[in-house]
């Protein structure tokens, strides 16, 4: 075949490419703005130590460990690990789980700014959320004090993304950037871990050069390891509310006991009517219970369907391969065939017979065998032995594995086939779409137990709110017959006298 050059065709696709490539640069460059129309926020909150902790560590969210606290409640666990979850520590360790860092005492001077103004700061910490400070109002850029204690959550890692602190100013549109200072995730916990080191005064970078300084602007922080005496990290439930005294001694209150003691209040500060905890904490265990045994169907389902399919493959290949040794040995008497033979001549072979059988129908001949002439050589290795021919191996030669037998060898790699699997082969052929069907009904079985176990749900809810309408209705039937009695008896007192 001639290749005739065409210039409408290679313009046409030159164009093509530089539109494509012109679109891809536009994305790159505004992708702050695409992310706001896509998503309402300019970045991605996550990152690939985000993508390994979730995934190798808490088994893709379905499990935090946080029963590992109950092994270090006990007397001979050391006492900087008390009450932790040990796979977090563990991950802490490799870098993985991150070390919660206080910025406090902070002070910023030297700011490059004339007059007073409204003064706070932006810190940034990895892929999290801008945390900000409170204004300071009409403040000079000479020196400015910050009270706020703000916690920082970043690994000890190289990959991790720096903490960046900015300095902003308020004005009477938007905000701008005075300075800014970058530092690195692993400097802050190697800080913070040591008390001679925690106060340091850093230099920060102008963003704007238009005012000429005689300093540059500086600000100091001190970096520290959590102070919060409630020891919130350690919580023992999610249904506990801890809470400090004056004394600085931490009190732990279950959630029932709290909603009891503060009534819930609207904006104006009047009691508003809510669901007992009591009759939220069955129903979050229901709806717990059926959203484990929902996953655990889901998974053995998937797993049992991806297992067919994986042996539906295995047993295909392994007779394709032995189909086509038949086809081999069958037809040795017309064309010479000279044993062993390689993957890419029985596929030759195959290949050659395919196309000549094609659309005739026949069965039995040399170009299309038998089941019962393929087993002769799948159930023993008798004949295959003595033509030194190595024993098939499924997906031996396929595209998928060319590399690997390239580096192992042909024939090399695979799996090795089981004698017999031709039979195997013919029952799944003969009922496969039985089977197929079966594994439609298990999948249609886990959606419409979901959809049974959240009506259930939905019905228990619905029953409980009903029964906490009716007592309140009792009660206030009550309250009411109770405050007539007392007035007919107040009325009659008065008439008597």
């Amino acid at each position: 075949m001639v290749y005739v050059f065409n210039p409408v065709d290679t313009a046409s696709e030159f164009l093509v490419g530089a539109a494509v490539l012109i679109a891809l640069v536009c994305l790159w460059q505004y992708r702050r703005n695409v992310m706001i129309a896509l998503t309402g926020d300019d970045k991605l909150h996550g990152s690939c130590l985000d993508c390994i902790w979730c995934c190798f560590c808490q088994c893709c969210g379905t499990c935090t460990c946080e029963w590992t606290r109950n092994l270090t409640m006990c007397g001979f666990c050391p006492r900087r690990m008390r009450r932790q979850n040990l796979v977090k520590v563990l991950g802490k360790c490799l870098g993985l789980s991150t070390y919660t860092v206080e910025l406090r005492n902070i002070v910023v001077g030297d700011l490059p700014f004339d007059g007073r103004g409204d003064i706070y700061l932006a810190v940034e910490c990895a892929v999290n959320p801008a945390m900000k400070t409170s204004v300071a109002e009409d403040r000079q850029g000479k020196v400015i004090h910050f009270p706020e204690i703000l916690t920082v959550r970043v690994r000890n890692n190289w990959l991790e993304a720096p903490v960046r602190i900015k300095v902003k100013q308020l004005n009477l549109f938007a905000s701008e950037d005075l300075c800014t200072v970058t530092v690195g995730a692993t400097k802050v916990i190697s800080w913070a871990s040591d008390p001679d080191q925690r106060t340091k005064r850093f230099q920060m970078k102008t963003v704007g050069y238009a005012l000429d300084r005689e300093t540059p602007p500086w600000i100091l922080v001190e970096f520290g390891e959590p102070t919060e005496v409630r020891d919130i990290e350690n919580v023992k439930s999610m249904d506990t509310i801890r809470t400090a005294t004056r004394d600085a001694q931490p009190r732990d209150h279950t959630i029932a006991q709290y909603k009891h003691t503060y009534y819930l209040l609207d904006a104006g500060g009047h009691a508003i009517e809510e669901p007992f905890e009591e009759d939220l904490s069955e129903l979050r265990t229901m709806r717990s219970n059926a959203t484990w045994c929902w996953h655990t169907c889901c998974c053995g389902t998937i797993s049992v369907v991806l297992l067919y399919f994986v042996i539906r493959s295995y047993v295909g290949s392994c007779y394709m391969r032995f189909s086509w040794l038949t086809m081999a040995v069958l037809n040795n008497a017309t064309k010479m065939t000279r044993f062993p033979i390689s993957i890419h001549n029985m596929e030759m072979i195959g290949q050659e017979c395919e196309a000549e059988t094609q659309g005739t129908g026949l069965q039995g001949v040399p170009c299309r065998p038998s089941l019962e002439q393929v087993n002769v050589l799948c159930q023993s290795t008798a004949f295959l032995d003595n033509v030194h021919q190595p024993w098939p191996r499924a997906w031996s030669g396929s595209n998928l594995l060319y590399f690997l037998d390239r580096f192992f060898g042909e024939g090399g790699v695979g799996l090795r086939c089981v004698e017999g699997v031709c039979n195997v082969r013919s029952f799944l052929v003969t009922h496969e779409y039985p089977i197929i069907g079966i594994c439609i009904f298990i999948l249609f079985s886990n959606v419409i137990m979901g959809w049974i176990c959240d009506c259930r749900i939905a019905h228990v809810k619905a029953r409980k709110l009903q029964a906490r309408q009716e007592a309140a209705v009792q009660f206030r039937t009550k309250h009411l017959e109770q405050q007539q009695r007392l007035r007919n008896s107040w009325l009659g007192a008065i008439g008597a006298s």
